[in-house]
């Protein structure tokens, strides 16, 4: 099936968003990487803002359907098999939405047009607490460990990670971000009293 231009035009402003940040998302931009002129954008979407709205709607995944996965995991697998699984699934959403969300979080404008469509700031490290204390539940994590304490320090240092990455207008390759969920992934195992595998 052929790519409709509605969605070449999202898949370019994703393109463009990677590769030159929210600074260098322009209406212009966009355009030139659709292979389209400017004004052929505004047949599709009124403004920019709609523009970027359909962007973080439909091209970045959806904060929800990963909190969703992470709790699924209780009683499945290994509890540090499944953090670090879990860890490299969040620092691969916030690599995706950080730009477009600095933008949002940047325009008082933007931000009210997407008011009922902006991520929940603590919905990840609360799955993840929301996993630990399942598997707490399941005998598998010990009673007494701090899981709420340990969703807010591995999704906090997660999102660090991806803002000093988008900050610094950066790349992290999958092997370059190895050795960082190791990291994180020992953290929550020691804070957990858990044995690496």
């Amino acid at each position: 099936m052929a790519e409709s231009t509605r969605d070449r035009i999202l898949d370019a402003a994703v393109a463009v968003l990677l590769r030159d940040g929210s600074k260098g998302l322009t209406t212009k931009a966009i355009a030139t990487q659709a292979r389209l002129t400017e004004p052929a954008l505004y047949i599709y979407f009124r403004s920019k803002a709609a523009l970027c709205i359909a962007v973080a709607t439909e091209r970045i995944p959806r904060q929800e359907d990963l909190a969703t996965r992470i709790r699924a995991l209780a009683g499945t697998g290994s509890v540090l098999g499944n953090l670090r699984g879990q860890a490299a699934d969040v620092l691969r959403y916030f690599l995706a939405a950080m730009p477009l969300e600095i933008m949002f979080w940047a325009n008082p404008r933007l931000r009210a047009a997407r008011k009922d469509a902006a991520p929940v700031p603590d919905l990840l490290s609360r799955a993840v607490a929301g996993y630990l204390k399942e598997e707490q539940r399941l005998g598998r994590v010990r009673p007494d460990s701090p899981a709420e304490g340990i969703g807010n320090a591995l999704v906090g240092a997660l999102f660090h990670r991806a803002f000093i990455v988008t900050f610094t207008e950066t790349t992290l390759s999958c092997e370059d971000a190895n050795p960082f969920l190791d990291e994180v992934t020992a953290v929550a195992a020691s804070a957990l009293q858990l044995q690496p595998a």
